[in-house]
């Protein structure tokens, strides 16, 4: 959808769910309001009532946002679909633009760089974490990936570098693998003060493509097996 208006400071609405986490921010040349809460369930149900939260904090009618930021991915299947989906309504609603952020580029922008490079991590069990490396000065060195806690000491190591910080939930278990692993002081989840931050930095919200997940495996539920559905029989007798 086009920008509302050109304003220079346009007041941001942004807003991640993707992990173990619900945070909210609303932002104008600066951060006007945020939250963030920790959850392992229930983002869906704590989503809007936030939204709402920070906007009367502030005094600021829904009709006054005029662009709107929201992580697509990696997380969980579930709660990347929370926060899409109230975005994608929202922008229909108020006829505002919606763009998507990666997760761990979001995660990345908390940590305070220094010398070294960033790892960002998130532990999503049974040896897979969702990763992505950032050099010292927070550009991006590779793609978000699914890779084994081996396969993130052996990228690291590429790098040259001798030591490397790690954010994300992952990090516990990393810095026990590799002695250049070192835990940064950033946040373990995504905040949505440094998405909207970011989304202030955007220039380019004209013809933006629709809002979609981004996914690094599938989801751990599937459907049933129709070989091993239960094949109901007549009561009628023999």
């Amino acid at each position: 959808m086009p920008a509302k208006s050109s304003d220079p400071a346009p007041l941001i609405l942004a807003c991640d769910t993707t992990q173990a986490a619900c945070s909210v921010a609303l932002y104008q040349a600066g951060i006007l309001a945020a939250q963030c809460a920790e959850m392992s369930k229930g983002h869906a149900e704590a989503l809007m009532p936030m939204l709402e939260s920070v906007l009367a904090e502030t005094e600021t009618a829904r009709r006054d946002v005029r662009r709107l930021a929201v992580t697509h991915g990696p997380g969980t299947f579930t709660g990347v679909r929370v926060g899409l989906s109230a975005m994608r309504g929202l922008a229909l609603a108020l006829d505002l633009p919606v763009k998507t952020y990666g997760t761990l580029a979001v995660m990345a922008a908390a940590h305070k760089y220094a010398d070294d490079p960033l790892l960002v991590a998130v532990d999503a069990k049974r040896d897979t974490f969702y990763a992505q490396a950032f050099d010292a000065n927070g550009v991006a060195m590779n793609d978000p990936a699914a890779l084994t806690a081996a396969q993130l000491a052996a990228l690291a190591q590429s790098t040259g570098a001798e030591r490397m910080a790690v954010c994300g939930t992952g990090a516990p278990l990393l810095t026990e693998i590799w002695s250049g692993f070192y835990a940064s002081h950033a946040p373990p989840y995504p905040q949505a003060a440094c998405l909207a931050a970011m989304a202030a930095q955007d220039t380019d919200w004209l013809n933006l493509p629709p809002p979609e997940p981004l996914y690094l495996r599938p989801p751990d539920a599937t459907l049933p097996d129709p070989e091993k559905r239960i094949k109901w029989r007549s009561a009628r007798p023999v």
